[in-house]
């Protein structure tokens, strides 16, 4: 799926940024030896006309996410020199990095193995992690509601619970989840400037059987 609108969004663009999306599609299409970009978002800067912020992020060998290097910026900014209209201004910047991790309770129907539903449930939330956030995407609580709902033997979820961290080998960057959780409970709100990462699926992921 993200394959199919990053196809639509080069060919909407047309070999010119003008757009928003133009710009992201643009950083996403730079030739591989010139370096990756995982994510990239552009906020307009409304104080200064076509002053434009683009965060971009990549990962590491392991599939984390991690700050883009100086080099590839570089390389970037000189790719999209070639693209860009000749009065925009465009600043580079890293977006925050915030870990989080999760727990869920679920009740499960009595002819089913509790350890048995657990470990397709976390399996099914690791896959369903496995794709990187945009940047300053929600986390949609509802989802992963539904994504537990749908497993066999599952009754019922009686809770998800979200929560940042930033111990050990989590970001520094902290971000108060229940502070940006909706008015109805329903996502978490993300700032523009912030990435959400799940860093180790399979141990970011509790859950408990009732």
């Amino acid at each position: 799926q993200e394959l199919k609108q990053r196809i639509k969004s080069h060919y909407a663009a047309q070999n010119r940024a003008v757009t928003k999306q133009d710009y992201e599609s643009l950083c996403y299409n730079m030739p591989s030896k010139f370096g990756s970009i995982v994510r990239a978002n552009i906020i307009n800067n409304p104080s200064i006309d076509r002053r434009m912020m683009l965060y971009i992020v990549s990962t590491d060998s392991d599939g984390i996410l991690s700050n883009t290097s100086t080099i590839v910026k570089n390389n970037l900014r000189n790719w999209l020199t070639h693209y860009k209209m000749l009065n925009d201004q465009i600043q580079i910047f890293d977006p925050k990095i915030v870990n989080f991790k999760m727990d869920f309770d679920i009740t499960i129907q009595n002819t089913s193995e509790a350890d048995d539903v657990l470990f397709r449930t976390k399996g099914i939330l690791e896959d369903y992690f496995s794709e990187k956030f945009y940047i300053g995407e929600p986390l949609y609580i509802t989802k992963i509601y539904e994504v537990i709902n749908a497993v066999d033997g599952v009754i019922a979820t009686n809770k998800v619970n979200i929560r940042g961290t930033t111990e050990g080998n989590y970001t520094s960057n902290y971000m108060n989840f229940d502070e940006a959780l909706s008015r109805d409970g329903t996502y978490i709100k993300t700032p523009k400037n912030v990435i959400l990462e799940l860093r180790y699926p399979n141990l970011d992921i509790k859950g408990t059987v009732k």
